[in-house]
């Protein structure tokens, strides 16, 4: 195998008129002329693996579909249904070179190697000699940003991307399933839209029954509570301007279960008590966190601009107030932050500031 073997982002390089200017639409010669030009600066026997979105079907024209079609069945082009992860898994077990524009910030937190593998990914430059390679510009990002960029594929996945109809009132749910058992009132978590009516839906699993408005949302900030040891979301919810949630493992009125929200992360959170934290949001969007007397403890780290700080553990009732992007660890094994995302019907707040300013921002800058 050669040391420049590398997996292609089809999508990005046929959407790319700069390689071949013509109408908008992608073209599959922008493919070829790229390939190209790799190939010949670093031998025609390189490997190239070339992974497509399947959406790029139904976008090029149609004098090549036939084209397309015929490099999917050669196994020329691996069509997938979202390239992006599937490339970085190739190339990280693989140890290829990545050809894109993208900077997967998305993907960071799942495909952690990336940030010390900086030297391994490629954009392309057009110049007048043809196509140039140089690095395409993966830098470390907090995951304050990692974040924004989850969440915004997530709300369109969720179809909730610009439903202000939806993201501006509270929900509840009247069936009986477990989420409207847990919260009679209104649900703490986003809903879902359903895809065939667009109207928003439980977002239990079992249920995905049509709910009811119960009022206007505040402006919110989005809470995601998470495993220390993997990085993996157990839950993500909106705290409203104003409101406060208790965060444990027993049966909360106005609160997050994290023993009910599935067996996968029982075992994680299995240390942290019934009622372990209080998070409370005021009116200017900072957080504020209340360790209300748990038996393994809270602790806080700060964020020093380069990493985050030693932890330190809060004493029972005591009160801190969270920058941008500090984070707390309950029991030493489930994190919580305060994502990149936030909702503000009527005022838009600054991304990041002290605890004493107008927003404050609380992620995980990288587990």
């Amino acid at each position: 195998m050669s040391g420049m073997d590398a997996v292609v982002d089809v999508s990005n390089v046929c959407w790319a008129n700069d390689i071949a200017p013509g109408p908008k639409s992608p073209r599959l010669g922008r493919l070829r002329i790229l390939t190209d030009a790799w190939r010949g600066l670093y031998g025609a026997q390189t490997r190239m693996e070339l992974v497509v979105d399947r959406s790029l079907r139904y976008k090029i024209p149609p004098g090549e579909r036939h084209e397309f079609d015929r490099m999917c069945r050669t196994g020329e082009l691996v069509e997938v249904p979202y390239a992006d992860p599937v490339m970085l898994s190739m190339a990280g077990e693989r140890d290829l070179k990545v050809i894109s524009r993208d900077k997967f910030i998305d993907l960071r937190r799942r495909h952690a190697w990336i940030e010390g593998a900086a030297e391994r990914f490629y954009r392309w430059r057009v110049e007048s000699g043809g196509l140039r390679f140089v690095p395409s510009g993966i830098v470390p990002v907090s995951g304050h940003v990692v974040s924004q960029a989850e969440e915004d594929k997530e709300l369109t996945r969720d179809g909730l991307k610009d439903r202000k109809d939806v993201l501006n009132f509270a929900w509840k749910c009247v069936s009986r399933c477990a989420l409207s058992q847990l919260w009679p009132d209104r649900i703490l978590l986003w809903p879902v839209v359903d895809r065939e009516t667009g109207a928003p839906v439980c977002p239990d699993r079992n249920c995905r029954r049509p709910l009811v408005k119960v009022g206007a949302r505040k402006s919110a900030r989005q809470i995601v509570v998470a495993r220390r040891d993997d990085g993996t979301e157990i839950v993500r919810f909106p705290l409203e301007a104003g409101d406060c949630v208790e965060i444990g493992r027993g049966a909360l009125s106005h609160g997050i279960n994290l023993d009910g929200l599935g067996d996968q992360h029982r075992q994680a959170v299995a240390a942290v008590s019934r009622h372990h934290l209080l998070l409370e949001l005021d009116d200017r969007l900072v957080l504020s966190a209340r360790d209300v007397g748990s038996s393994h403890g809270t602790e806080v780290q700060r964020w020093t601009g380069q990493a985050l700080g030693d932890p330190r553990r809060l004493a029972a009732g005591e009160e801190v107030r969270l920058n941008s992007p500090d984070r707390l660890v309950l029991a030493g094994a489930v994190v919580v932050r305060m994502s990149g995302r936030r909702h503000s019907p009527d005022v838009e707040y600054p991304e990041s500031g002290d605890a004493g300013g107008a927003s404050t921002a609380f992620a995980d800058p990288k587990q």
